[in-house]
């Protein structure tokens, strides 16, 4: 299953990597595919969201709605 989610706080490519770094290392995540110029990013799996969205507290980049 594939969710897409904005994400904001993205500016270079270097966040691109730290946003997919975070996300792929949560539970359920098979694979994560950043959109640095959506400012999107899409999850293959099934992880729950609150957990992607808590994965990247404390960085600069919040997870959004989903799309």
């Amino acid at each position: 299953m594939s969710k897409t989610y904005q994400v904001s706080g993205m500016k270079c490519d270097g966040c691109a990597k730290t946003v997919s770094e975070k996300l792929s290392a949560v539970k359920g995540v098979e694979s994560v595919n950043v959109d640095l110029e959506k400012n999107q990013v899409t999850i293959e799996g099934q992880p729950w969201k609150w957990s992607l969205q808590r994965a990247l507290k404390g960085t600069k980049y919040q997870l959004g709605s989903q799309i």
